[in-house]
């Protein structure tokens, strides 16, 4: 016999059903587009999501100085934002960090370069 599932959890299992698919099977709705090239470190926060949500990040690009952007916004469904570009000297050991959350998902962590680890 299987316990019974909490309120809240049916719901969710319900939602889930009714959207087709579990909403944490869906890819991250903020991803990173990095390059290194000439000595620079470029980097594109894109937003792309199969549905209308909120989202809300902070990115922070650490070369030979350190660059901070915070913000949220609504992503259109289906329609990719470019929601920051930001450009540094690389420096020998260059990092990217992102920490977004979005909508019904626990936050998450993306990081790109030689970035310390916790």
């Amino acid at each position: 016999m299987t316990p019974a599932l909490p309120p809240y959890a049916a719901a969710l299992a319900l939602l889930a059903q009714a959207t087709g698919a579990p909403m944490t099977d869906q890819p991250h709705a903020l991803t990173l587009d990095v390059h290194e090239h000439d000595g620079l470190v470029e980097v594109q926060l894109i937003g792309l999501s199969p549905r209308a949500q909120a989202v809300s990040y902070a990115l922070e690009v650490t070369g030979q100085s350190t660059a901070r952007h915070r913000g949220s916004t609504t992503l259109a469904p289906d329609t990719r934002a470019v929601l920051s570009t930001m450009r540094t000297k690389a420096g020998a050991d260059w990092c990217v960090k992102l920490v977004a959350e979005e909508e019904g998902r626990a936050p998450y962590e993306i990081t790109r370069g030689a970035c310390p680890t916790p």
